[in-house]
């Protein structure tokens, strides 16, 4: 097959200065990382652009300390963006719940750094995206017109239990914000903020019938509204596999989906093997659909990157 070109919106990146950031702040975990592995995983799943996602875990103890790592993990994302232009794009991670560190930091994102659309973890503390704590900042990204990837973390205020939080709660962690951004009217008050749903939704596909009839049945929702509201979010294949990409296909048209990896936070092989499932003849995908995903809704969803990749059409 011809070289597919893709643009990874689900990437991440660890350089060294970032590394040392996430040190000092006591991050309970390293991910491995070298920019010469990234190339060859890049090449080897035809991969062209990946857009980096500077998600940071909320482990910092204050709002002075929160804002410092995101800024600097952010600042050192945009040093390997400026290296490698036509290869790496920035989505900025910001400082909530801290609302104007937030928004301070958009600004120096956007206008500094030139990122090309933000990282928001569904939560903060136990509000989600889409309660009244996100409304001044969903107001400067409907401003911006921005692209928001909603990427899951540990759920709040749970104990320690036995199953990883990797295994589940990042799925259900990203299903509550997005469930919540249609409840809350969110989407609707916003129709400039593009949202990607990473690992194509969580178990949203696959609860979408439940989450619209049980919404009408008991919650007052209008079951239009949740089949609209879920037909609005754009949803990236990271860790979907051959067991919820039949779902996502049943749930949204391919011009809503776009193709992720979760580099480096997963290991190369599982990369590429996910990168099968997404080629197999099973999913009965057309060609044109098929370029769509890998590349055509990054390029509409990303009009920096596509200026920065004309040059190589």
């Amino acid at each position: 097959m011809s070289d597919p070109r893709r643009i990874d919106v689900h990437h991440h990146a660890i350089p060294p200065k970032k590394a040392k950031l996430m040190r000092e702040a006591g991050a309970p975990f390293a991910i491995p990382w070298s920019l010469e592995e990234t190339q060859e995983v890049m090449g080897v799943n035809g991969i062209e652009f990946a857009l980096i996602s500077n998600a940071i875990p909320d482990f910092s103890p204050t709002s002075g300390a929160a804002a410092r790592l995101n800024r600097g993990s952010n600042e050192s994302i945009a040093e390997l963006v400026a290296d490698h232009p036509d290869r790496f794009g920035l989505l900025a991670a910001l400082p909530m719940p801290y609302v104007d560190l937030a928004l301070a930091e958009l600004a120096h994102a956007y206008d500094v750094l030139g990122a090309d659309g933000v990282v928001l973890v569904p939560h903060a503390g136990s509000q989600y995206l889409g309660d009244p704590l996100y409304d001044v900042l969903f107001e400067e990204l409907n401003r911006r017109r921005a692209v928001v990837l909603v990427h899951p973390m540990a759920l709040p205020a749970v104990e320690h239990v036995s199953v990883p939080y990797v295994l589940a709660d990042f799925l259900l962690d990203t299903t509550r914000g997005a469930l919540n951004l249609i409840m809350s009217g969110a989407l609707d008050r916003y129709p400039d903020i593009s949202f990607i749903l990473s690992h194509g939704g969580g178990f949203l596909p696959y609860a979408a019938f439940r989450a619209e009839v049980l919404g009408a049945a008991f919650f007052g929702l209008d079951r239009a509204r949740v089949r609209d509201g879920l037909r609005r979010f754009y949803y990236d294949t990271a860790l979907t596999g051959s067991s919820a990409l039949p779902s996502l296909l049943e749930t949204v048209t391919p011009d809503r989906i776009v193709f992720g990896t979760d580099w480096s936070a997963i290991p190369a092989g599982l990369v590429a093997e996910c990168v099968q499932d997404l080629e197999s003849p099973r999913l009965g995908l057309a060609g044109a659909d098929r370029a769509l995903i890998d590349r055509g809704n990054a390029l509409g969803l990303f009009p920096g990157v596509a200026q920065r990749l004309a040059v190589r059409v």
